[in-house]
């Protein structure tokens, strides 16, 4: 602040150049700097050099004319200043003012800075003539690296995005995530808008060819793997209907643990609305696993009866004996045509989601009711107990006339577990935390925004992910020994079959049979023994024992749902002396090593993934060592200055050696570019077209069936209901009931409301 007698006012800045001036000189260093009869090899050094000196200066560049010989040589060309010339007249005129336009603003503003180039010898270009001053400020240090020709997507950063796509990172996070790694934004290159304009190319480019090159990639897997299956099916216009696949190691998987599998078809994944559906079960670590999936254009029964038989065709003609699906008449129908006889089951967590917007308000907020009903759900152990129950919730809270809960009592065989505990493993997938694992699991990389080809780069990605989470149980569960809490020969025995997640679980029954099963009667008649137990919970447990094969029966029915043996077959496996559990006890599926066997499929291809080429996985290894050592040098170099320039000199002096042993890399196209990322050539003729029905807005949800949607529509209708506000608009300055996006006054449609129209029909 300055003082002027008893006054103060603000300084004025003293520009270092006069505002009156209209020329400005770049100031750089002399061997920066263009001068006439400067030689240069080839144009690309040229452009090189002259974007160098205008990014010191503070300047944009852009290539201008060029003429050409006959022989296709160019001959003359000229490089100048962003600024060069004026907008045309045409650009500023405004056709549709009612349009929205994009604000561009004007950057032309007849600056005559530029130098000329012309050909002198083989390949050699020497500056003719030059104007070296500009009518313009030039761009200060630090904004330098937004001037429009400093800017590009280098290699790096396109790594960097294709790596993020690839694990579910979008182009922002990308974008943010090279921004921390490179110290800021001027590091990085290129700003995000250019980083998206990066991949919405991409995205551009496939638009039409995305459903070719899916299918093309689906192909080249098969032709890697003779055991990757796929098929499809387009319309009679050639728009892509249906795609299922499964590769080696899911129909592996399926051999092993198809007993039990769960279909999901409530996600919508990518930008044509098509419905994913995947097909799940459950390995020997208790983890989720994949089966196949498939891409549905719509819910038909057709479309389920097309996608059942080519999973059957995929697995050699073998049905699942039980199948979890969602609530839909579609599904139901069409598994009764492809798969009569198994047992269908509907998904309890889809239920049990939608039921809190099926009470009221009140009864949501209520602790008992989600106590009782819990416990009725989950916790009934006979149709019995589960009926008088529900029954009581339902007349304690007032939902006799609820049509929701009438039709799920209704359906009640086909999900409440009290209803199917005699079936075999039927308990292994009806837990909510496993759906809402394989939700959580599919919505990494689930987004309606996404093509068939982004889905499937992600897709794979995060399945390799899921893959390794079995290799390391694996690895602890063959390698580790869990610490044993009894003496028993029994526990001993099952610490070294039973993989490490399933032996927890039986280690909790061995806990429960030494602790809490307390023997209130034994009774034998005609070789079969009959134990009773009562155990903490006042509930007398039945076991029926075979003394011949010491194969038995318990009341609990854990073994039947779970396939564990539970504490009352134990202790009674102790009470005739049993050392150890029979084979029969042992299921193949939860041992360490029950996928140890080489499966085949009907044609004779072993179902295992095919290593990756060593060739291939050589130069990767190399790769890592020079990336991670490097990394490492650049820790050690940062200590101190002297350490970075020597770091530095270091590595631009193997720049020229490296060029003698290794050929000039050519340089890619854009497009070379995009399909080194697919994994597959763009085509330039299309006969698998994507759907037609195009939506890209948003991130898919949970598709929401018949009554959930009256619900919905309900609620929308209460507040449309309600009375409305009104606003002062900023385009026509009035109160009324609408906004400057929806004013009448735009396009002279609608009727306008003043303030009288407003006290008449009551609102405030």
């Amino acid at each position: 602040m300055q003082m002027n007698g008893e006054r103060f006012s603000t300084p004025i800045k003293k520009a270092s150049v006069p505002l009156s001036c209209s020329s400005f000189i770049p100031e750089c260093e002399d061997n920066f700097k263009p001068k006439v009869g400067m030689t240069f090899e080839g144009l690309e050094a040229v452009e090189k050099f002259y974007k160098y000196y205008a990014h010191e200066s503070g300047f944009g560049v852009r290539v201008g004319q060029q003429k050409k010989l006959v022989n296709e040589v160019v001959r003359t060309k000229r490089y100048m200043c962003n600024r060069e010339g004026f907008k045309s007249e045409k650009a500023k005129e405004v056709v549709d003012p009612s349009k929205k336009r994009r604000k561009n603003t004007a950057t032309r503003c007849g600056c005559d800075a530029h130098i000329f180039v012309k050909l002198c010898g083989n390949d050699t270009y020497k500056i003719e003539s030059l104007v070296e001053h500009h009518n313009h400020g030039l761009v200060s240090p630090d904004n330098r690296h937004l001037i429009r020709s400093n800017r590009q997507v280098s290699e790096r950063a396109k790594n960097a995005l294709y790596t993020c796509h690839k694990a579910s990172i979008g182009t922002c996070q990308a974008y943010r995530l090279l921004q921390v790694s490179d110290g800021g934004i001027d590091g990085v290159g290129c700003t995000k808008r250019d980083f998206q304009n990066y991949y919405r190319d991409l995205r551009y480019k496939i638009r039409n060819a995305d459903a070719q090159m899916f299918v093309a990639q689906l192909a080249r897997k098969q032709e890697v793997n003779s055991a990757f299956f796929y098929d499809f099916e387009v319309s009679d216009e050639g728009n892509l209907k249906y795609v299922f696949w499964a590769d080696a190691t899911s129909r592996k998987n399926y051999k092993h643990f198809g007993r039990v599998a769960s279909f999901d078809s409530t996600y919508t994944t990518n930008q044509y609305n098509m419905i994913f559906a995947p097909f799940t079960g459950v390995n020997h670590h208790l983890q989720s696993v994949f089966f196949g999936a498939a891409f549905l254009l719509n819910e038909r029964e057709e479309s389920y009866v097309w996608l059942f038989k080519t999973f059957l065709k995929a697995m050699g003609g073998e049905a699942p004996k039980l199948i979890i699906t969602d609530e839909a008449r579609s599904i139901k129908n069409a598994i009764d045509i492809v798969f009569p006889g198994i047992i269908h089951r509907l998904c309890m967590w889809h239920i049990m989601d939608k039921l809190p917007e099926k009470v009221g308000p009140v009864i949501r907020e209520e602790p008992e009711f989600w106590k009782r009903m819990n416990a009725c759900v989950w916790g009934s152990e006979t149709p019995a107990e589960f009926e008088s129950e529900w029954n009581s919730v339902i007349s304690d809270f007032g939902l006799e006339d609820n049509e929701w809960f009438t039709k799920r009592f209704s359906l009640r065989e086909s999900w409440i577990p009290a209803y199917f505990m005699d079936i075999s493993l039927a308990g292994i997938l009806r837990t909510t935390s496993r759906s809402e694992s394989a939700n959580s699991f599919f919505n990494r990389f689930i987004h309606r925004k996404l093509t068939l080809v982004e889905f499937w780069l992600r897709f794979d990605t995060a399945l390799e992910c899921q893959r390794q989470e079995e290799l390391i149980a694996d690895n602890s569960s063959i390698h580790r020994t869990p610490q044993l809490v009894t003496p028993w020969a029994i526990e001993k025995q099952g610490s070294e079959v039973f993989t490490y997640e399933v032996f927890e679980k039986f280690q909790k029954q061995i806990i429960a049979a030494r602790d809490h099963c307390c023997v209130q009667s034994i009774a034998q008649h005609e070789g079969i023994k009959i134990v009773t137990f009562r155990t903490g919970a006042s509930k007398v447990r039945e076991v029926r024992c075979d003394i011949a094969t010491m194969i038995a029966n318990c009341s609990c029915k854990l073994f039947e749902s779970h396939g564990i043996p539970c504490r009352h077959i134990i202790q009674v496996m102790r009470m005739e002396n049993q050392q150890e559990l029979p084979t029969f006890y042992i299921m193949e599926r939860w041992q360490k090593r029950c996928k140890r066997q080489s499966v085949y499929d009907v044609q004779g291809n072993l179902l295992e993934e095919k290593p990756a080429d060593s060739l291939d996985a050589a130069a990767r290894k190399k790769i890592l060592i020079v990336r991670n050592k490097l990394e490492d040098l650049i820790q050690t170099a940062k200590q101190s200055d002297e350490g970075m320039d020597f770091l530095l000199s270091s590595v631009l002096s193997i720049e020229e050696p490296l060029s003698q042993k290794v050929p000039a890399a050519v340089k890619h196209t854009r497009q070379e570019e995009y399909e080194a990322f697919i994994g597959c050539n763009i085509p330039t003729e299309v006969n698998i077209h994507p759907p037609n029905d195009i939506r890209s807005v948003g991130r898919s949800k949970r598709i929401k069936r018949g009554k959930e949607m009256n619900g919905e529509e309900q609620k929308k209708k209460n507040k449309e209901a309600k009375a409305k506000v009104a606003r002062m608009c900023r385009t026509c300055n009035t109160l009324g009931f609408h906004d400057s996006r929806k004013c009448p006054s735009k396009n002279s449609q609608g009727k306008e409301m003043n303030v009288q129209e407003i006290h008449t029909d009551g609102a405030s």
